[in-house]
């Protein structure tokens, strides 16, 4: 039993380092999403930077002391099926058409009743209502172990992917719809032409979360790191500028206005319909909440994209992480831009 789980962790470890030098943007903007918001805390813990120090120590524990590994496992497993509550926290999502549904409701019906636990046992709270109980220790965690600060981690790569981020609009604020107009604007003008283009990057980009309030800029496979931070902070006044372009071209806002459509309107397999619905019900959103943002998208005006860059401008509480190489850090060191820089491999 021992050398499955070590050789689980071992495999895991291997796919998490390979994430590093083929897809460090997504492992960069993974940790600066952990500083701010606890979904993103746990995101992190569980596929990011954190778990590749959790995996050597489980390797480590494993090997040498197998007893303690177990328990804390089983531990886990016990949490998980607990018989009086595990069934509240139970949900089946399956997709398929009426005729597939009706042909496997059977076996459902089987696959359920033979889960543990008791279906009349306990209820967990309503957690659209109250906050979930891991809300406090994980903030407290958070202010200890995922601090709002530069990070560098080194892995031996000739590029960089080089990530800045920040809170554009705070927790309870309600963001426009018109903030993804902005964002993907930003990100297939002023990044591309700078990141990628002039800059010889593979991909330059940014990201926005109108339900957390997150923004990030990302770069992928990028021959600079210095420069690529100078871009970002450049990136606001381009908005700013591309505002008062936009008043003069509705035709330009017209075209910003579509490809955001576009990209929520792209075709769906059955699959992807399927798991899109699951993320709606999970966060509890709605059709209204959805045709009202859609809208707010639709009626996005130059004047919007004005207001967000200036809220770009006074990113809150702005963090880097960079995935690169020592020699890149020491050089960005020298242009004034020091990180907490640690090995991770």
């Amino acid at each position: 039993m021992s050398s499955l789980v070590a050789f689980a962790a071992l495999r895991r470890n291997t796919c998490l380092n390979t994430e590093l030098y083929f897809s460090g943007h997504a492992v960069v903007n993974t940790r600066m999403k952990a500083r701010y918001r606890v979904g993103g805390y746990i995101d992190e813990m569980m596929g990011g930077v954190t778990q590749l120090e959790t995996l050597k120590e489980v390797l480590k524990q494993a090997e040498e002391d197998w007893p303690s590994l177990l328990a804390r496992l089983e531990k886990i497993r016990n949490i998980i099926l607990a018989k009086d509550l595990c069934r509240s926290g139970m949900f089946v999502d399956i997709t398929g058409d009426a005729a597939v549904l009706d042909k496997i409701q059977p076996a459902v019906d089987q696959f359920l009743g033979d889960l543990p636990g008791d279906a009349n046992g306990n209820k967990l709270q309503d957690f659209y209502k109250q906050q979930h109980p891991w809300v406090a220790p994980i903030k407290k965690l958070m202010a200890e172990l995922a601090p709002i600060e530069d990070e560098g981690f080194v892995v031996p790569t000739q590029v960089s992917y080089v990530g800045k981020s920040g809170i554009v609009y705070d927790e309870g604020e309600s963001a426009s719809g018109s903030g993804q107009v902005v964002s993907k604007f930003l990100g297939t003008g002023y990044l591309w032409d700078r990141v990628r283009v002039m800059g010889g990057a593979y991909g330059g980009f940014c990201t926005f979360s109108p339900y957390s309030g997150f923004f990030s800029y990302l770069s992928y496979r990028d021959p600079n790191l210095s420069k690529t931070l100078d871009v970002y902070d450049e990136a606001a006044d381009a908005v700013i500028a591309a505002a008062e372009q936009l008043e003069k071209d509705p035709d330009a806002l017209a075209q910003a206005i579509i490809g955001t459509i576009g990209d929520m309107d792209g075709a769906l397999g059955p699959d992807q319909k399927g798991y899109t619905a699951l993320q709606r019900w999970l966060v509890n959103e709605s059709a209204e909440y959805r045709q009202n943002f859609r809208n707010q998208i639709l009626d996005t005006k130059a004047e919007d994209f004005k207001a967000f860059g200036e809220r770009l401008k006074n990113l809150k509480q702005p963090s880097i992480a960079v995935v690169s190489s020592k020699s890149a850090f020491e050089a960005a060191k020298g242009d004034g831009k020091e990180m907490n820089v640690k090995n991770i491999l």
